[in-house]
């Protein structure tokens, strides 16, 4: 019997540690190894033991390993028995092409490929917004070691090619996507509705993004009370995090006088709670480049009010299917929740079918899969023979 040729081997790497959800990075790695990618590619995962990333690749039942990422000038051992650890995985599965997804991780490669001195073609996806200075060490970690770099939104590659910083060769920008078919609209599922103790008829803000300090959840908390104090007809806040992040939302709720705030901690599959919001938000002034939860909400057909920080400009158009803000104005916030309030049901509904709209033509995972398939074919395709450009 014949057999074909073997798929490229893929080793993906992360190296945030996070337990409970994962976050964009998470997100990041599901979609590649969930998608038609895999049946082109064979995928491992690399990444902190306990991480939802690692947990994600042992869920696809793909190669998984073990292994710690850490940065700091502070944990040069730590770094060393990394790199030691890094050597030991590839040897043991021998990938073809590393995509790295972070920082740390990529660090550690850069020293593993230094260090071992191998060929083995990487390339760097840039998940959240950073200006790397020009320095001689940037330059051989981005410019050497790495084959190519993926920026996942137009705005995060021009931010970070801001005038002085280094501008890695060989990207290319891969926005991120969303299932549509996952992410869908949906009507009010009941039994959340009866969990929240949320009536179908609540008008209904809810963020998917979590509750991290950047996210400013605190802020859409003080615009809601300014806005009710103005006069805005009633309205319900919904809010997922972790139970410390929800202890001080709850004091900042009670000290701002509201009682129109639900709680829930983080769940597996998000569109049962995420039917019953009307609008969502998300109000990120920092590290965002793109926010998966705003693409998931609109392509469920939840219009957005968005902060106008970095790439989250890139999902709404403002007054079409949500509305952008300025970063950390309180005022501005109130004005957006008074103004999804005073829609009437004709012009809410258009707001709604526009949101599903540009998650159709904008946001679809097809296109990403695609443009990182196209990627790691012509990286491979560069550093079939070992070259100067491939060290």
């Amino acid at each position: 019997m014949t057999v074909g040729p073997a798929h490229p081997r893929i080793l993906l790497t992360n190296f945030h540690p996070q337990r409970d959800g994962g976050g964009g990075h998470m997100r990041h790695v599901w979609t590649l190894i969930s998608s038609p990618l895999a049946r082109e590619f064979d995928f491992g995962v690399a990444a902190p033991e306990g991480s939802a990333v690692l947990a994600a690749g042992r869920a696809h039942r793909l190669p998984t390993f073990a292994c710690d990422f850490p940065g700091k000038i502070t944990e040069a051992w730590g770094v060393l028995r990394a790199v030691r650890r890094f050597q030991r995985i590839h040897r043991e599965w021998e990938p073809d092409l590393i995509n790295v997804n972070g920082s740390r991780d990529q660090q550690i490669v850069a020293f593993w490929k230094q260090l071992y001195r191998r060929r083995v073609p990487c390339v760097r996806s840039h998940l959240a917004i950073r200006c790397i200075p020009d320095n001689a060490y940037n330059r051989w970690s981005y410019n050497r070691m790495m084959q190519g770099n993926i920026y996942i939104c137009h705005t995060a590659k021009n931010i970070s090619w801001a005038g002085g910083h280094l501008r890695p060769a060989r990207s290319r920008v891969i926005p991120n996507g969303v299932d549509l078919d996952f992410w869908r609209p949906m009507a009010k599922d009941a039994s959340y509705l009866a969990k929240l103790d949320i009536s179908p008829s609540d008008f209904v803000f809810g963020s998917h993004a979590g509750m991290a300090p950047h996210k400013r959840t605190d802020l859409f908390l003080r615009a809601s009370a300014l806005a009710l104090r103005r006069g805005a007809r009633a309205f319900k806040v919904l809010l997922r995090g972790r139970q410390p992040e929800i202890e001080w939302s709850r004091s900042l709720a009670t000290e701002l006088g509201l009682t129109n705030v639900v709680y829930l901690l983080h769940e597996p599959d998000p569109r049962g709670y995420l039917s019953v919001v009307d609008v969502g938000f998300v109000l990120s002034e920092t590290i965002e480049a793109l926010s998966y939860a705003a693409r998931e909400l609109m392509a469920m057909g939840k219009p957005l009010l968005s902060s106008n920080y970095a790439g989250l400009v890139e999902n709404v158009d403002d007054g079409l299917n949500g509305r952008l803000v300025e970063c950390g104005d309180v005022e501005g916030v109130a004005e957006a929740i008074r103004w999804f309030l005073d829609q009437s049901p004709e012009q809410f509904e258009r707001l709604r079918r526009h949101a599903r709209q540009k998650a159709e033509l904008v946001f679809d995972v097809r296109r990403q899969v695609e443009g990182t398939a196209r990627f790691y074919r012509d990286v491979l395709e560069k550093c079939r023979v070992p070259s100067a450009e491939c060290r």
